[in-house]
């Protein structure tokens, strides 16, 4: 059951994560680029090593077609939380807590399975989730704590990118 979506406004902490969400639009244009620029040396350096006339306009083709595709993939990647930053706003949509599930679970690598002479237990963690419309939902243990079954859940979402900012007691 989804109750009306009611608007909050974004907090500092919000805002820092929906810019940590753009990290991925930042990196892969630097590798576009750098895979141009490795293309145009290559270019070069073949060039120059079998005697012929260094084409400049050709290379710079090249880089210009490449510094558009990274800035296209970096917009496309990004514009959604930009957009959710420029609006200032989250909106908070309610629903029913179907079920609580905490759990031992281990962190991985913490440790290894084999009988070797440093065998090394793995470290061991509670975890806790809510169980809402059939999906788990991680959270912490003071939510956990705060919540029962058949409580109303606010999920706080950003309205342009649809990412869940976090999860308080309605």
């Amino acid at each position: 059951m989804i109750e009306l979506m009611k608007h909050r406004t974004l907090t500092q902490e919000d805002i820092k994560e929906l810019r940590y969400q753009c990290r991925m639009g930042y990196i892969i244009p630097f590798f576009i680029l750098l895979v141009g620029s490795a293309i145009v040396i290559t270019l070069f350096e073949i060039h120059i090593n079998q005697g012929a006339a260094f084409n400049i306009g050709a290379n710079a083709l090249i880089i210009t077609a490449m510094s558009l595709i990274a800035i296209m993939v970096s917009y496309y990647m990004n514009h959604k939380y930009y957009s959710d930053i420029r609006n200032n706003y989250k909106i908070a949509q309610a629903k029913v807590l179907e079920k609580k599930v905490s759990k031992k679970d281990f962190e991985a690598g913490s440790g290894n399975v084999t009988t070797m002479p440093h065998n090394r237990t793995m470290n061991e963690f509670n975890r806790y989730d809510f169980i809402i419309d059939n999906t788990i939902y991680r959270v912490d243990k003071q939510l956990f704590n705060t919540c029962h079954n058949g409580d109303k859940v606010l999920f706080y979402y950003a309205p342009k990118s649809n990412y869940l900012l976090g999860m308080a007691k309605g």
